[in-house]
């Protein structure tokens, strides 16, 4: 359902929604955003994409600083300088894993599956955060059109979502569908024609995942949902 917000931009706004073999709504949105894959700084037009196989094994199973997808300066490797950053209110533990967080909540873990490669994505403390954007491998902040995450495991609708802002300015939420039977997979992708997007504040199922519980499919009391592939278009300067 659109909120009355989305109802506003109407056809300025698309929306790129999958459940079970996500991957050819994945190639759209990627053809939205730009068909060029960029892999380094000073890059123009285009499209990023992280799909967390590229964290090293130390920076595994702890807390990722928020800046880890854009460093700075002369020694800054170009696969850390993807102008991505992510905050939560609060603090907030993000982490990557390698065994879909089965050394956090063994009880959950079977649910989860990585889309891409092996390693995972999740704020384990938290389920409701958000990304903003930097231009690469520089702290000028930064806007994009639009932007989309592969999402492992949401069961319930209407309780995983992203919600967009320009500035102070919402531009809308949009829910995540729930997974169909054919995979634990769900994609949502959302692309703005005429609007920049400074921030996107991300909500993923019901609980934390270090909580120790089971997930809503497997008898606990709440949907525990981790995060797989982002994509966005290159980050310009406001």
């Amino acid at each position: 359902m659109l909120t009355s917000c989305e109802r506003e931009i109407g056809n300025k706004v698309q929306v790129i929604a999958a459940t079970g073999d996500i991957r050819s709504k994945m190639e759209e949105f990627r053809k939205l955003l730009g068909s060029q894959l960029n892999t380094a700084p000073g890059s123009i037009g285009g499209h990023r994409e992280i799909n967390w196989d590229g964290v090293p094994t130390e920076w595994l199973d702890t807390p990722l600083p928020a800046d880890f997808f854009n460093q700075v300066g002369p020694s800054a490797s170009a696969a850390q300088q993807r102008g991505l950053l992510y905050t939560a209110d609060g603090g907030g533990d993000f982490e990557v894993s390698r065994a879909n967080f089965s050394e956090i909540n063994p009880a959950a873990a079977p649910q989860f599956k990585a889309f891409s490669g092996e390693q995972t994505f999740s704020n384990i403390n938290g389920n409701l955060w958000d990304v903003g954007f930097q231009v690469a491998g520089k702290t000028i902040p930064a806007s994009v059109k639009g932007f989309g995450i592969v999402f492992s495991d949401v069961d319930v609708a209407n309780d995983s979502w992203m919600e967009f802002y320009d500035g102070n300015i919402n531009l809308g939420r949009f829910f995540v569908p729930p997974h169909d039977a054919s995979s634990t997979f769900s994609f949502l992708g959302v692309y703005f024609k005429d609007r920049k997007v400074t921030r996107v504040e991300v909500s993923h199922g019901s609980g934390a995942l270090n909580s120790g519980q089971k997930d809503i499919s497997n008898g606990g009391p709440k949907d525990l949902v981790i995060l797989d592939d982002f994509l966005y278009d290159e980050p310009v300067s406001r």
